[in-house]
Parts: C-alpha cells; structure tokens; sequence
C-alpha cells in the first residue's frame, strides 16, 4: 500500500504525495550519469547538489550510437538526446519524488546498432553492457528488444445508415477485441527480451503488506501414518519425492516403493516385489509404440544392480494401475537420477558420473507375449565403460554432477563437475552436442559472484533447469549458483527447417541474487519464470528450511503503459519474499495444472509463448506448488493479481485501490474489478462496495487530436471490461470450430469441457453486466462525444458477449446431435469452409452465420431422416441459441414441406389440410422469413387463390419484423433517410407490397369474371381479401393501404371503410394533397357529424396551401353550413359558429382586395402576380389586407370594406377616400360628370352606408362639397344620396347646416328645394318622425330671402284642412 513505500531522499513539499519506490522503474531514479536502461526518459534538475546551477540528469538511457556513458561528463547528454519533448508528453510521475519530477523532460534515445563484440571464452560479446561491470562473458548474438506498440489511436466511430443491426455492432466488437488481444500479447514479453535490457535494480521492493506476498502456505497435510510405522523399523535408505504428474507422492524404505496419494491423504499404495534396495525413482512418459493406451507413464525403479520398468495407468484421478512389464536391464552402478522426454526416452545419471539412456522396443505389444529388447547405452564414456568396475573408478572421478531434461523441446543439459554445462539435441533418436561451454565458473569469479578466493564457494552451481518454448524462443535454461544467482542461455529458434550452424551456446545474463546470504541446495526449483530457492539450516536443534521466492513483478509493463502512457521496453523486475518451513524439505514441485507450460493455445501468444499472470488469471487458477518435507507435505499458492486485489481489499479498501491501480494499471484494476463482480458472491457488502468505487472512478474517455482527425481514448471502465471479455473468449477465439480426423470426418476442434468452461465465465459476465449496466454520463461538447463513443462500443461488446454464448450453445447442440454426421450431410464446399472456420469467424463473419443456417439444415434433414419431432428441436434452438441461429428454420423448412404437398395433390380436402399446416408453421416461424423466400412464398400462395395465406402471412412477417412499432414511430419524426429505423421501415414495405399484390390479383381476376359473367366465386374471394386486410390491427399497413387506393384515383372507396384508422390516416393527409382534402369533411358529413365536417373544412380553408382564395372562400361558406345543420342538430358550437361567420366576412374582403390588385392601372403584371399569389396562399387578418394591400396599392373602396367590415372610423382616410372615388367618377371618359357621380354616389352608399365606412357628417360633407363642383341638374347630388338609402330627414339637415355654413349657397338652395319637393311630393309615404322640415314656398329655382331663418317644423293642425 501507498503508506508502506519508502520516502524519496529528495526534500518533500508541505503536501507531497506518497511515493512509491524509484526500483519500480529504477530507470527514473539514479545517480548523476548513470545508464539504467534502455528506452526510458532522461531527467534533469538544477539543485543544491549541481554546483554552479549545473544541470545534471538523472536516469540518462543507454544509446549504442553516443559515447559510452563513462565518457561523457556530468549532465552532458548524447546529441541524439538534446531534443526536448513538449511538457504535456511526459506528465507527472507519481513513481519519482518530488524534487526529480521533470520540468522538460527529454526524448528517450533510439535504440541502435550493436558496439562490435568482444572474444570471451567461448563466445562473442555483443550489445549493452551495464556501467561498472566487467565485461559480460559470451553473450548472444541478438539486437535488444525494441520498444514499440500495435496499439494505435482509435479513430470515432459511426453508425452508417445501412449498417446491419447485427453485424455492425459485432464488427465494432470483434475490432476491441482484437486490440484487447493485441495488449495482452504486449505485456506478455519473451523472457530473453526482458533479459536483453540492462537493469541495475533487478528486484523490487512488495508495494503493500502481507497481500503482495509472491507465495503463500495455505495448508499442510501431515505424511501418512503407515510411513512412519515403516520408518520406525531398522532401515538402511529411506527416500521422498513427488510424483506431481500423477498426484502421488513416492517413498522408498530399504526394497520397498510407497505411492501416497496426497489429494485425500487415504490411498496409501505398496510395492516391494524388489528384492534389493532401491536407490531411485522416476516417473516417465511410456512409448505409445510399445505399449497399450492405456499404459501412459512408467515407473523406472533402480537398485544398484538393475533397472526395471512398472507399467502404470490411470483410469480416473484418484485410481493407478500398475502392470509388470518384465522389462528391466543390468545395470553396472547405482542411478541416482532419472528423467524423460515426451516421446519416452528415458535418461539416468549413475553414480559414477556418467550419463546412460534406457532403450526399449518391442514389435507389437507386450499383452500379446512379443519379445521386447532393453538396453543401457552410456551417453558420456561410451559402450566399453559399462563394463568397468566401479572398484577401478576414482571417487573424485570428473563427470557429469546432473542433468536436465527439455521434455516437450528434446533438450538435454548436463552440469559437469568442472562447472561446465553442455547442450543435446535429442529429438527422434538424436544424441547430439549442440553447444558447450566451459567459462562459467571464471565468468562467476571475474564478476565477484563466486564469493571469496580462493574457494569461490558461491560459484558453484546446484541446479540447472530448462526454459522451455512457452517463456522463450531463444533462452532455454537457467544455472543457479550456492547463492542463488540465476544464469539464462540461449538458443536457436526451432520448427523451421532451415539449416545453419547453431547459435552460439553461450550465456546472456548474469543476475544476482536478491540477498548475498543464500546457500542454496540443489532442491531448488525453477519452473516458468518462478525460482523457490531451498537453504537448509541444520545448525539449530530442529532442522529448518527457508524457501526463497523469486517471481516476475507481472504488473509493472502494464502500468507504465496504462498510468503513464510509457510504451518503452519491458525489463525484468521480480519481487521476493522468504517462508521458513520446520524441517527439512526434500523437493519443491509446481502442479502441472496451473503450470503455464501445460497451457492450450488459447492462453499463449501466436509464438508460443504463454500469457503473464494478468492476461491468463481471468481463466486460470492461481499457480500452486508442493514442498514436500519430513513434516508433512505442504501446498503453497502463488497468487494472481486478483488475488492480491481481493486480500489488500479486506485490509483497506481506498489504500488497496490505489496501491493496485498504480502496480497493476487503471485497466488491469478495471478488469480485475468486473472479473470480481462476474465471478465473486457481490452479496458480500465489502466486495460489491469495492467493485462499485473502482469502477465509478475508473475516468471517463477522452477525445484527442490525431494526425487524419479526432481519436479517442476510452475510458479504463470500457477497457477493462474489452480486456476482460478479450481474456474469457480467447481460449476458443482463434481455435477451429471442427477439427479433421480420420476418414475426411470432422469433429469439435476444441473440447466440450473447454467450451462449457468457456461458457460458463461468459454467462457470468453477462449476468454481472446486466444487473449492474454501466451508468450513463451527461455531458456536452467533446465530452459527450467522447461519452456516445463508449456506450456505442459497449453496445457492441454486449451483443457480440450474447452472441458468443449462444454460438457455444449452438456447437455443443450440434455434437449433442452428432456432429460428424450432421457435416457429412452438407455439400463438400461448406465442409471446406467449416474446416477452416474459427470461432471469431463463426461470430462476427456473415460467412460464419451462413455456415451455421447450412448446418441447422442438414440438421433439420437428418432429424427427418430419423422420424424425430421437429417441433422439439426447434424449441431447443430457441432456449439455447434463439439469436445466434435462427430456429425458425427447423419450422420453415416443414412448412415447405406442406407447401409443396398442396402444390403436388390433387384432392381439394387435402390441399386445403395442406396449405392450413403451412401457413400455421409459416405464421411461427414469421420472425425469420427472409424477405426474398416471403415474396417467393407469398407468390406460390397467391398462384393458388389461397387467400389467407397470402394476405395474413405477409402482415405478420411484418409485425415479427418491428415488435416494437420502431417504424411508426420513424414516420413519425420525418423519416430522415440516415435514421437507422429506416430499415425497419423498408422491411415492413416489403411485407405490405405482398398483401397489395394479392388485393391486386382478386381486382384483376374480379374484372375478368364480370367480363365472362361468372363473378360469384371470385367475388366472394375478393371480399374475403379485403375483408382480412381491413381488419388488420397495423396502423401503417392500413396507411400503406389507402395510398394505394388513392394512387388508384380510387380515394372515393376511402369514405365507405369503417376501421379505426381511417379517420386518422385523413386527418394526416387530406390538407396536403388535392385529391384527398375533401375526403375528410365528407366522412364527416357522411356519418352526419357536421360539427366535425365543419371543423375539417375550416381547417382546410385556413391552412396555408397552394389553394386558390376562392376555393379558401367555398370552404369558409361550406363550413358555416354544416356548423348551422349541426346547431339544428342540436350540436351547435356557438363560438366556433360566431367565429367562423367572421373569418368568413374577413376572406369576402380579402376577395375584394384580391379583385381590386386584379383590375389596378397603375400596378404592373409582376407586383400583381406577387401580391396574388400572397393573397391565394393563405387567409389575412383585415390589417395585414389594409397595411398590406389597401393602403399601399391605394384600393379605395376596398379600404372603404374593410373600415366598414372593421367597424373602424378613420374621418382623414375616409374624407380622402371618398373624395378619391368621386372625384374618378366624375372624371371617367365620355360621360357627363354630374351623372357619374351620382351613380358611383348611390353605388357607394348602397354598399357602405349606414357603416362606419360612410359616417353621415363625412358622407354629406364630401358629396355635397364634390357636387357643388359638378353642373347638373338642380338637387342632383340629393337625389343620388335619397337612391343610395340615406334618410330624407338626415339629408334634409345636413342641408340645412351646410348651406348656414356655406359662402356659395346657391347648390345648397336647389337641393333643399328638391328634398322639399321630394318631401311634398311623398309626404304620405314618409312617416312624420322620418321628414317634417320648414318649408317657405318660394318661386322654384329663386333663392332665400337673404338672412331669413329656417324655423322648425310643427305638427299639422287638422283644422287646417
């Protein structure tokens, strides 16, 4: 944890983070000019300790082209290195202390070519040496592994729209997943490649407490009781070893073979039909050449006179066989050592220091009594030594000290007692020296690892182990010394038969020991990269032993990427950690189980070489080993870094967190934290705590500038969750789905108990993310962008996670159902493509599903063949695989069956039988009709008249294909053609142009039988096609439908439907097009809901269209009808009624105005049709007619209708108005101007009077001061007044007034006198109240006498008369 890391020496500010040590990267924290790896950054800082401001820089990397680094004074850097990169490229290291954290920090030099080699010994030098070391002796002749990175920025992604819905999210999928694979493959080096870089801190301190721990004791089993009784007897040997191939522990006591079966701790076997005492044991590989299958291991035992063979079997894991052989061969000494290969060669070291083979052939097998051969060939001094006695032999004879076996790679090593160490091939029947080297022990000394002269003590080496081709394609075996130092080799790459010489046999690295106490023994293990280094202590009353671990710090690649975004190259770093066991251990063994070298392909990178312990813990138990000691035999657990995560967690959740994401990386812990989430029991309040706050601040993306545009860096959630999906399907990812076997056959190409475990970790992720989906994110700008591109790539890994487990469904059904026979059904051409179709192909290719529809066929026919229920089979499907295949195949394709029976017979009853089952087994399988076999079938059913089949079949492939109605919805909001719903509103096209067709067909074959008169059958079959696609429960079927009776000009038909759509579908489209606007109000109408219809044509009248005005003006009258029938109905709505009759006299004057611009002088052709076609486009309001129009194009007696419709007085606008209408009246051409105006006087006033168009005092005024202009007849202008409707009586004291007022009285005179006359001439006619004026008789045509007033009228006295 963060607590425990040890404080830089550097001076700390006030609120410094802790920091964790510099040896995590020992490349960033060094002494002034030192070179502590290639590849890192250099640092630089002006401090205290820089005299005179110097600057001196930290951590300078290795560069083959610079000088040495000894050469260059302090601070000075190499030209190569001078080059500055921007601050934001190298952020904050929370790895270096405070002071040390880079201000500029500098480009990391480019390793180059090699400095020339030096001649140590037995081979060349080559390549970086570390500073103030020795030269290195014999170094491989190799360039150091190159920093350098497959992941490249990851541009944005789109939703193209045409994308498939399917495979458009799998092919975002399969490319994360890929890259996912890509990272794990980086992190996972060659173990030559981390040894090929200069480390001046090979060991690292444990970032937390007892969590981090590289191996734990998890239990002790105490040694069997039998054995001690056994031991209690007088004995003179007694040996133990582990047997961990076949989960037994071996004794021997004396002549006596003990096998224990350490699992249950009950089985105790006994073997003593040996007379002599044993002095090994070995377990190996029998050959399959020889014996039986059954027989797969061989029990060598040796005395010190024989060699003898036990056949072994296992039929189960708790039960062993062993069987007699009779095969057994002198031997001339004691074996003290054995050892196989895989093939069954066997290999054993005598006392005398020699090494022997044991050969055993046989032509057929043993069972059957064959003679068998044996024999005992000395590998080190030839035939002839087997025979000289051993009296002869010196005790300090030189020789082979012991050996090793490469058993999957045929490699041999022998240690000899000069400390040389010699390379053999022995592949096939080979024996042969491929390298030897003999500077070993000089090597040690000339670099003080063999301790003090002049025994050198610690040079002595105590085991040597292969590295097999899992860690490494050119390191293949390790030495360790007395003090624990490892010593790594090389060799050349095998599986190319190319011949060259051998690579030179020669070491590449020298690593020293974690502590200079170690004395080790030669119980030391090495195996995969894990070192358990075994020192006795026999000094204290009770014998002890100490177990050294030494194991690969498996996180720090991953983090310098993740937290740092450093992509340099990987070293070896190894974390140690020491256990004391309370007696004596006699071997430590690994399980071969959790042994990455017994690893599949799945868990290994294309070369071989086998995933670290990050990539392989989400599929693989943690690593276990066994030490077995006189106390009792105990199991110790290396474990993974979930492992660690999870025990860390039960001491401190937030320090845990941290101190893992910055060992581990910020994906790793991401994944780490869904990997417990999928696979952990989340009921644990702790556990689901954790999971939760590791991924809820796992970051968020973010978007980045490349060079060819924006990137985007997802965020640790996302890819951790990529990385952990990419870890649980590769074991099957990139494995063949058959595989070929003998006869052309094909079977599973990955066994049933690797998919179902496969599976199984699947379903439990898919569950986890289900029940816990991420959450979505609010943002704007980029980050949202950045947001939108994650939860699209989730999307896209969720559907390819459902469809990886469905796909493992769907191969487990087909072996289930006989696999072999199912693909011998299919045409040869498939079986080619299935032979070479992986399981990502299967997944995310169309060529895979194409494959799989084939396979569900001839599965379909093989089920038929054998009278099995298809219904069963396709029920199956649909449980276990319903997405990933289409289980409505196994039904379609019985429904073909139907199909083509009712095409074949002839019975009418039959046919009919037939076509009903088809279309019953069409309707259930609906949702996985293609649409091209739809219109295939739907045109066979139409060719039959089979009139269900062909409308119904379509309507519900229609529905299967939008269940959830995402295609209204699509119409709905526009249809914008890049909507990824169009393409679910295409396919329901599809489905209803198969209905139409149909329909079609009954009207055609309709016409055809009235035309011959027999229409009785046809009609019937007619009707009963309409009747079912009218009652269709699809809304945007029946919208389909009604187009097509419009686009038929048969829009009429519309009114005579009834269905709850139609109304709706009118409503939608009656306004917009010309053939359609009147169905909507006559639908109303008919059905007698004039209220209705009336609101229907208001608003078609009202909206803006390319109607004409005069249309608008039809529908307003129309509409005003029908809201009185309904008021009469008893309906009225008396608003809308009231409004309407306005709206309607407001469009008569924009009629008016529409009129007037028509017949306007003074307006040319151009502003007319624009004013026009304003006026047509929609109904105006009276002042928009009178700003707009009136006013503007000076149409006077419109302006005059609309004061008048207004009920508005404006005396200026109307004075002027009126002048202007009779002042052209007057003037018009070829007529006498008094008998012009008086027409247009009576016009006017006939229109406009009474109003407040034509207010009395303004009337009168104007006319009567127009008219004193005009000569005419006396009282013209009064008579013109009397015809327009003004009352006798108004005009008579009008008259009067203005002629009081009037300088010229003259005119007013005569037309008093005339309405006098008028009033005379009418007086019965004329009520009183209406005309009772002052009348003074005067001579016609003379004039008032001057000041002579008018007195008021009084009432006729009847006397008078």
């Amino acid at each position: 944890m963060l607590s425990t890391f040890k404080p830089s020496s550097a001076p700390q500010t006030q609120n410094a983070q802790p920091q964790p040590p510099s040896s995590l990267y020992p490349s960033m924290a060094g002494q002034p000019g030192q070179s502590w790896g290639q590849g890192y950054p250099s640092y630089s800082y002006a401090g205290p300790s820089a005299p005179g401001g110097q600057v001196q820089t930290y951590g300078q990397p290795y560069n083959p082209y610079s000088a040495a680094p000894s050469q260059l004074a302090p601070g000075q850097a190499p030209p190569s290195q001078l080059v500055t990169a921007p601050q934001s490229v190298r952020p904050w290291n929370p790895f270096l202390s405070q002071s040390a954290q880079p201000s500029q920090p500098s480009q990391p030099s480019q390793p180059g070519a090699l400095q020339p080699a030096t001649q140590l010994g037995g081979g060349a030098v080559s390549g970086p040496q570390p500073l103030q070391q020795q030269p290195l002796g014999g170094v491989g002749l190799w360039r150091p592994y190159q920093a350098q990175t497959q992941l490249t920025p990851q541009p944005l992604e789109s939703v193209s729209k045409d994308e498939d819905p399917v495979y458009g999210p799998l092919g975002r999928a399969r490319g994360k997943v890929e890259r996912a694979l890509v990272a794990d493959n980086e992190i996972s080096p060659d173990l030559a490649d981390l040894l090929a870089i200069p480390n001046n801190e090979p060991y690292a301190p444990l970032p937390g407490g007892a969590a981090f721990k590289p191996l734990r004791v998890v239990r002790t089993t105490p040694l069997p009781d039998a054995l001690h009784q056994e031991l209690n007897y007088k004995h003179l040997t007694a040996k133990m070893g582990l047997f961990e191939e076949i989960e037994r522990a071996w004794f021997t006591v004396d002549n006596k073979l003990f096998l224990w079966d350490y699992s249950d701790g009950r089985d105790f076997s006994r073997f003593d039909e040996q007379a002599d005492t044993i002095q090994a044991v070995g377990l190996v590989k029998a050959r399959k050449d020889v014996f039986v299958d059954d027989i797969t291991h061989l029990l060598v035992i040796c005395t010190s006179s024989k060699v003898s063979l036990l056949g072994l079997s296992r039929p189960s894991p708790r039960e062993i066989n062993l069987y007699a052989t009779n095969l057994s061969a002198d031997a001339p000494v004691a074996m003290i050592s054995v050892s196989g290969t895989a093939s069954g060669r066997i290999f054993l070291l005598g006392v005398n220091k020699d090494l022997y083979e044991l050969e055993y052939s046989a032509e057929s097998s043993w069972f059957f009594g064959s003679s068998t051969r044996v024999q005992l060939h000395n590998r080190s001094s030839g035939s002839f030594a087997n025979w000289v006695p051993t009296v002869f032999s010196s005790g300090n004879r030189e020789g082979v000290e012991s050996f090793s076996v490469d058993a999957t790679g045929s490699r041999l090593y022998t240690l000899h007692t000069k400390g040389e160490i010699e390379f053999f091939d022995v592949s096939g029947t080979n024996f042969i020296s491929r390298g030897r080297y003999s500077r070993l022990r000089n090597d040690l000394i000339s670099r003080s690892f063999a301790g003090q002269a002049p025994a050198y003590s610690g040079g002595k080496v105590v085991a040597i182990y292969p590295v097999v081709s899992h860690e490494s394609k050119r390191a293949c075996m390790v030495a360790i010394t007395a003090n624990g130092e490892s010593i790594s080799r090389s060799r050349l790459t095998t599986g190319v038969r190319i011949y060259f010489q051998s690579i030179p046999f020669v070491p590449i690295d020298f690593r020293p020991p974690p502590t200079a106490t170690l004395n080790l023994s030669g119980e030391t293990l090495y195996s995969s990269g894990t070192v358990i280094g075994v020192q006795h202590d026999t000094s204290a009353p009770t014998p002890t032993t100490t177990l050294t671990t030494m194991v690969a710090h498996s996180g720090r690649q991953a983090s310098a990427r993740e937290n740092f975004e450093n992509f340099s190259s990987p070293v070896l770093q190894e974390w140690t950690t020491t256990d004391v066991i309370p007696s004596q251990v006699w071997t430590v063994v690994e399980l071969p189980s959790t042994n990455p070298a017994t690893y599949g392909a799945g868990l290994r990178r294309s070369d071989g070489i086998a995933l670290s312990s990050l990539p392989r813990q989400a599929v693989q138990d943690a690593r276990q080993f066994l030490a077995l000691a006189t106390s009792g035999l105990f199991f110790l657990v290396q474990p993974r870094p979930i492992d660690v995560l999870q025990a860390d967690l039960e001491l401190e959740k937030d320090m845990a967190i941290n101190t893992v994401r910055m060992t581990f990386g910020r994906t790793q812990l991401a994944a780490m934290a869904i990997q417990m989430g999928s696979t952990f029991d989340l009921k644990q309040p702790d556990i689901a705590s954790a999971v939760s706050t590791i991924l809820l601040s796992a970051g968020a993306p973010v978007l980045r500038d490349g060079n060819s545009g924006k990137t985007i860096v997802f965020s640790p959630r996302h890819d951790g969750f990529a990385a952990l999906f990419a870890r649980l399907i590769r074991p099957i990812w990139g494995s063949k789905v058959t595989a070929p076997v003998v006869g052309g056959r094909q079977v599973l190409g990955v066994k049933e108990d690797v998919l179902l475990g496969v599976q199984g970790r699947l379903e439990g992720l898919r569950k986890y993310i289900d029940e816990h989906p991420f959450p979505r994110h609010q943002a704007e700008g980029d980050a949202k962008t950045a947001w939108d591109q994650e939860e699209l790539s989730l999307h896209g890994l969720g559907v390819l996670l459902k469809q990886a487990i469905e796909a493992i469904s769907f191969v487990l059904l087909l072996s289930d159902y006989k696999l072999p026979e199912i693909v011998a059904r299919c045409e040869p051409a498939l079986q080619g493509t299935l032979a070479n179709l992986t399981f990502q192909g299967l997944l995310t290719s169309t060529d895979g599903r194409e494959v799989a529809r084939k396979l569900v066929t001839a599965l379909i026919e093989q089920q038929i063949g054998q009278e099995l229920g298809i219904d069963t089979l396709s029920e199956i499907l649909q449980q276990r695989c319903g997405t990933f295949v289409q289980p409505g195949d196994v039904v379609l394709y019985k429904a073909e069956e139907s199909m083509r029976r009712a095409e074949s017979t002839r019975d009418s009853i039959e046919r009919e039988d037939s076509l009903r089952e088809s279309l019953r087994l069409f309707s259930k399988a609906s949702g996985s009709i293609p649409i091209p076999r739809l219109q295939e079938v739907s045109k066979r059913y139409r060719a039959m008249q089979y009139t269900l089949g062909a409308v119904e079949l379509p309507l519900r492939c229609a529905a299967e294909a939008d269940p959830q109605d995402k295609a209204s919805d699509f119409v709905r909001d526009g249809q914008h053609p890049s909507d990824p719903r169009k393409a679910l509103y295409d396919a329901r096209m599809e489905c209803y142009s198969c209905v139409i067709e149909a329909l079609a067909m009954f009207d055609e074959l309709l016409d055809k039988a009235t035309a011959s008169g027999n229409v009785d059958s046809v009609v019937t079959k007619r009707d009963e096609a309409y009747a079912l696609a009218i009652a269709s429960d699809d809304e945007l079927f029946h919208f389909y439908l009604y187009d097509w009776h419009v686009s038929r000009h048969l829009q009429e038909q519309l009114l005579e439907y009834d269905t709850p759509y139609i109304e709706r579908y009118l409503q939608m489209t009656s306004n917009t097009v010309e053939e359609r606007r009147d169905l909507l109000w006559k639908f109303y109408a008919r059905r007698e809901e004039y209220l209705l219809a009336a609101k229907a044509l208001f608003d078609l009248a009202t909206r803006p269209s390319p109607m004409t005005l005069n249309d608008r003006v039809y529908y307003l009258a129309q509409s005003l009808a029908s809201a009185k029938s309904a008021a009469n109905l008893g309906a009225e709505d008396v608003d809308f009624t009231s409004n309407l009759q306005e709206r309607l006299d407001v469009a008569n004057v924009q009629m008016e105005v529409a009129r007037a611009v028509d017949v306007h002088q003074d307006m040319s052709q151009e502003d007319k049709a624009t004013a026009l076609g304003q006026l047509n486009q929609e109904l105006l309001g009276l002042d928009e007619l009178y700003q707009n129009y009136a006013r503007p194009f000076r149409l006077y007696e419109p302006i005059l209708l609309i004061l008048k419709t207004a009920d508005t007085r404006i005396d200026d606008v109307l004075e002027a108005v009126w002048r202007q209408l009779l002042r052209e009246a007057a003037s018009r051409a070829g007529a006498v101007p008094s008998d012009s105006m008086a027409e247009a006087i009576t016009e006017l006033c006939v229109r406009y009077f009474p109003s407040e168009a034509a207010p009395l005092d303004v009337l009168l005024s104007v006319v009567y001061d127009e008219g004193s202009q005009v000569v005419g007849e006396p009282g013209w202008a009064s008579a013109a007044l009397l015809d327009g409707g003004v009352p006798l009586r108004d005009l008579w004291e009008g008259v009067t007034s203005l002629y009081e007022e009037a300088e010229e009285r003259q005119f007013y005179a005569e037309e008093a006198a005339l309405l006098a006359t008028k009033w005379l001439n009418a007086r019965d006619t004329i009520p009183a109240a209406e005309v009772s004026p002052s009348v003074i008789l005067t001579k016609r045509g003379s004039p008032y006498p001057p000041g002579e007033l008018l007195r008021p009228s009084r009432p006729s006295d009847p006397n008078d008369q």
